[in-house]
């Protein structure tokens, strides 16, 4: 294991030399945008070989990719040090932590994310994420932070017709509850007719 890992940490360190050569020609040459890339690589190579430790596949990985492992990780101190080191925007952040932690069903920390302060991105991508990683429960808490054409999607999503159908008639909205009808189809009597009285009172 030592052999190997010397083995990498060798050609890595190849490969930093190689685009530190790289980054001189770019800058001799004035190509600034072309320079602030391989040096962004390049100080991107030597954070993952100090997190190699840690996390061991995360050498040759992209920065998006960096990122979420460690949150995947639960390493979160050095995906925020990264963050802060490439300047990566808060809504990019944001993607990333809730795509990560709803990955690994990490909902205690979701939750706590979702309250650190108001979300740059919305709480739409919170109760998709707990939808696909099958958390009906964690998906209800963020629901209500959305808009009421975006409950009436999720909750269509989640099964539930019924609340939906309720969402749509305090939204005093004729198409919502369209869409509701549409997604239950023709079997569900009983909620076609409350939806059918529910569009005459609107």
């Amino acid at each position: 294991k030592q052999w190997y890992q010397r083995r990498v940490r060798g050609m890595l360190d190849a490969k930093i030399k190689n685009l530190e050569s790289i980054n001189r020609h770019f800058v001799d040459g004035a190509k600034e945008f072309e320079a602030r890339l391989t040096k962004e690589q390049i100080t991107l190579i030597k954070r993952q070989m100090a997190l190699q430790t840690k996390v061991a596949e995360i050498i040759g990985l992209n920065l998006n990719a960096t990122i979420s492992l460690l949150i995947q990780r639960a390493l979160f101190a050095d995906a925020d040090s990264i963050r802060k080191e490439f300047k990566l925007s808060d809504k990019k952040f944001w993607w990333l932590k809730v795509r990560g932690l709803a990955a690994t069903r990490n909902w205690p920390e979701l939750e706590k994310f979702a309250k650190s302060k108001k979300s740059p991105i919305g709480y739409g991508p919170f109760v998709k994420e707990c939808i696909e990683n099958n958390n009906k429960a964690e998906a209800i808490k963020y629901i209500d932070r959305v808009t009421k054409e975006q409950q009436v999607e999720f909750y269509i999503d989640l099964k539930m017709p019924e609340r939906a159908a309720e969402i749509a008639k305090s939204a005093k909205s004729i198409e919502l509850l369209d869409n509701v009808l549409n997604a239950i189809g023709p079997h569900n009597r009983v909620l076609t007719e409350t939806i059918n009285s529910f569009k005459n009172v609107i």
